[in-house]
């Protein structure tokens, strides 16, 4: 007997689509019931789901008119009466849920809820029983959900295998080299968008005569990134433009993560929205994954929150974090700041109040234990 789900559009897309790709829930087709105001979510939900090669219906329902969604969910189960017919009643507003739950209790049909609080799927009817979340969404289809697309990301584990030495090379030798890191950045930063290779920069006498920058020039030079003669800075590739400016701690907690047992993981992925209604056609994330279901986002920062308004530059990480954790995850999005210099008191306790993890420079040796209690390993 094909199995269809029945599935009550909101806001929040993720307990919808969690259930489609569970052993022993999966079904044939989804149907979802759609009221005026969610049309653009049902669309990404199909989107999404038609994507898993499940077959999908759109429903229209009134939100707040009890009897007119009871006669809806009743057309519905009239139609398919010789299926296994299944209700996610997570969504929707009380109404329709209310409305759908009445009427497939009625009928003994089977109705589940989606507890994303114990990552677990309640049956509700006929009978009551749990079922632990299965690891099943993966980046691209949870931003798909919130109507971001992938146009491209960084993500090579290869390459970032062979970097492995560098970068625990750079944790190890932070107290010595956080100060040169930071010039380093302000020197090549500019030029992060050249085209042209190989690439050569000027260094003030100052920074010449500095022996840590020196020493740093050196490490990076010592692994073949750069070459440095004459105060100048000689740079092959673009890579080698990115790695030094701050792609070195992407790859690094790219590395950890990919170590630990999550479902999916992605560095420097660039997203562009399917509809912009007040905010940027398009971002970037260091580094993204999916964990039980769940989206986790990681900014990466190698130089110190300042510039010309102090104040503003050095909430700007915070707040933009904050934003793009709501934009791609929801309320079942997390975030964490990864920064190579330490952060101000006054920087954790913003992160803390926005609900944001943190790990500064005295941590990142311990950056894998951090990220694992801050997922729930």
């Amino acid at each position: 007997m094909k199995r269809i789900h029945v599935c009550l559009v909101s806001a929040q897309p993720i307990p919808n689509l969690i259930p489609l790709r569970m052993e022993g829930l999966k079904p044939e087709k989804v149907i979802l019931f759609v009221s005026l105001d969610m049309k653009i979510q049902a669309d990404r939900l199909e989107g999404v789901i038609k994507g898993w090669g499940i077959a999908v219906e759109k429903v229209p329902i009134s939100p707040y008119d009890l009897e007119a969604a009871r006669k809806t969910v009743k057309e519905i189960l009239s139609s398919y009466n010789n299926y296994e017919i299944i209700l996610n009643a997570t969504g929707g507003t009380k109404i329709m849920a209310f409305a759908a739950f009445e009427v497939f209790r009625e009928h003994g049909k089977k109705i589940i809820y989606v507890d994303t609080q114990d990552s677990r799927i309640q049956t509700l009817s006929p009978s009551s029983e749990y079922f632990d979340f299965q690891g099943v969404l993966k980046v691209p289809s949870y931003l798909n959900a919130y109507g971001q697309f992938i146009l491209k990301e960084k993500t090579d584990k290869n390459t970032i295998k062979m970097h492995t030495p560098i970068l625990n090379e750079l944790i190890d030798i932070w107290e010595s080299t956080h100060d040169a890191i930071k010039t380093l950045n302000s020197r090549v930063a500019p030029f992060r968008n050249a085209r042209t290779f190989p690439l050569e920069i000027k260094v003030d006498a100052r920074d010449d005569e500095n022996e840590n920058f020196r020493s740093i020039i050196e490490f990076f030079k010592r692994h073949g990134m750069l070459n440095y003669r004459n105060g100048r800075i000689r740079l092959p590739d673009l890579a080698s433009v990115e790695f030094v400016t701050g792609g070195w701690l992407e790859e690094y907690v790219f590395s950890i993560v990919d170590s630990l047992p999550v479902t999916d993981v992605r560095m420097g992925v660039e997203v562009k929205w399917d509809v912009v209604p007040s905010r940027q056609t398009m971002n970037e994330y260091d580094v993204v994954f999916t964990h039980n279901n769940r989206l986790f986002l990681i900014e990466c920062k190698t130089k110190r929150f300042e510039g010309t308004d102090r104040l503003t530059s050095n909430d700007e990480p915070i707040y933009k974090l904050d934003s793009l954790r709501d934009a791609a995850g929801g309320i079942y999005g997390k975030g964490m700041l990864v920064s190579y210099q330490r952060l101000t008191d006054a920087q954790k306790t913003r992160l803390s109040a926005n609900k944001l993890a943190f790990c500064d420079s005295t941590d990142l040796k311990y950056l894998k234990n951090k990220i694992a209690q801050w997922i729930g390993l």
